[in-house]
């Protein structure tokens, strides 16, 4: 269920990989059982230790989903979700099925419950980017920065101010919490772009 919400959210560390991250945790849980039971009479066998390392190579996998963009970090999130996953399936494999449950529904009430109530406090703003270029052809790229720093483009206005440069208004909505200052000056750097301001 961790898995399908995060494939739901389009995010690359989604179903497949939570699954084999809860199973790969399990049976390291049930091995380390197994040896201390079988070894622990003739050795001092840490049954913790192998689940430790599992737990410390979670870390990267974990790191793999995480992404810098222009407006922030993304993944982070789906990140916390593969290290609840692991420790889930190690609370599974030593035998705890309640504790499993119960993190479990915790996790989920995160992903779900908690993510609308997210959506409700950090409503949409709404502004107007005015995007001043040399270069008409370029509107195609310009349309695909917003999208991919998830300010999605509700209205364009083109206007051609007597041959000298093109004046593009881009009626856009985005999330309170994006930097657009940082995505203003990533676009200010950008070749054919003479200047682009919003309104604040």
């Amino acid at each position: 269920m961790t898995g399908l919400e995060r494939e739901k959210s389009h995010q690359f560390a989604g179903f497949r990989t939570h699954i084999l991250v809860a199973v790969g945790s399990c049976i390291t849980s049930i091995t380390s059982l197994l040896l201390f039971v079988q070894y622990g009479s003739q050795t001092s066998i840490d049954p913790a230790r192998l689940t430790a390392q599992v737990l410390s190579g979670i870390g990267f996998l974990g790191a793999g989903a995480i992404l810098k963009t222009s407006n922030g970090i993304r993944g982070l999130t789906t990140a916390a979700g593969i290290w609840a996953t692991a420790c889930i399936g190690i609370a599974i494999g030593y035998g705890y099925y309640v504790l499993s449950i119960c993190a479990w529904s915790l996790v989920m009430i995160t992903l779900y419950i908690l993510k609308n109530i997210d959506k409700i406090i950090f409503k949409k703003k709404q502004t107007i980017f005015i995007v001043k270029v040399d270069s008409i052809n370029i509107i195609t790229m310009l349309y695909n920065i917003f999208q991919q720093s998830q300010i999605s483009v509700k209205n364009i206005d083109i206007e051609n101010t007597e041959g000298i440069y093109w004046k593009i208004s881009f009626f856009v909505v985005y999330d309170r919490r994006i930097i657009l200052d940082e995505l203003v000056n990533e676009l200010n750097n950008s070749k054919n772009i003479i200047s682009v301001d919003y309104l604040h």
